[in-house]
């Protein structure tokens, strides 16, 4: 399945048209809103340039929307509603550490193929209180089913309320991290990664390793890393044949 968003509204269009006109028509507004808000961003896309895009009538746009803060919040809310959850699923891994790393490396990605439309959710959450709390809302299911994993299904209200914080946290790092990486590309960052000859992948793995750590800690290290990743976890003193919880390093270097 394609990792666009817009190539994903187009192929449904095409395969699974609807069957009246008007919301045909309504799909093409969407698609055409989608691409102004990719290229361009909310604040710069025009009602003018949707209706071109979709080749209608300018007069066409009123009969299925109000303005674009309507539009946009359509296509926004298809996004992170319906899109991102069937993108980033908890894969079938056969480890904890593949199912990690196979749901950062497909977030990254995905931010990475939608980086325009991603942008445009985390600008209009400050002034829109809606796609806040839809945004807010997206998140939250996420790090529940992050939390409910770790906690064996929350036996204990207390220990899940701490792994869903945990969750939080690492799905902050996760979050300011495509920033800096895709989103308002860090020139600094970008330097460290080359250092590391760290790809998008690369910078996954690494996370995942943190995450690791966090909400599986007897768990292995795994042979297969990236460099950058071996990297992180080599400077945190992880040893691939002793569970987590049981090598990490002390401050003067040595493992506990």
């Amino acid at each position: 399945m394609t990792l666009s968003f817009i190539e994903y509204l187009e192929q449904r269009l095409h395969e699974s048209p609807p069957k009246q006109k008007g919301l045909r028509t309504k799909r093409r507004l969407i698609i055409a809103a989608a691409k102004i808000l990719e290229r361009d961003g909310y604040h710069a896309m025009r009602l003018a340039d949707i209706s071109s895009k979709a080749r209608l009538a300018e007069g066409s746009f009123y009969l299925y929307f109000t303005n674009k803060s309507d539009i946009a919040l359509t296509v926004l809310g298809e996004l992170v509603n319906d899109f991102v959850p069937l993108e980033i699923k908890a894969p079938g891994e056969d480890n904890p550490f593949a199912a990690i790393r196979a749901a950062n490396r497909r977030w990254i990605a995905l931010c990475r193929a939608n980086a325009g439309l991603i942008r445009c959710v985390w600008q209009l959450g400050d002034e829109d209180h809606r796609i806040r709390e839809m945004l807010q809302r997206s998140k939250r299911s996420w790090y529940e089913r992050v939390a409910h994993v770790s906690t064996n299904g929350g036996r204990s209200s207390r220990r899940t309320a701490a792994a869903l914080f945990a969750a939080y946290l690492l799905g902050g790092m996760m979050d300011e991290l495509v920033r800096m990486l895709i989103i308002y590309p860090d020139p600094r960052l970008r330097e460290v990664l080359d250092q590391l000859q760290a790809d998008d992948d690369m910078v996954a793995d690494a996370a995942s390793i943190l995450w690791l750590t966090i909400f599986h800690p007897n768990a292995k290290r795994p042979r297969d890393l990236s460099p950058a990743a071996k990297a992180v976890a080599d400077w945190i003193g992880l040893d691939s044949e002793l569970p987590v919880r049981t090598a990490r390093s002390t401050n003067n270097g040595r493992r506990t």
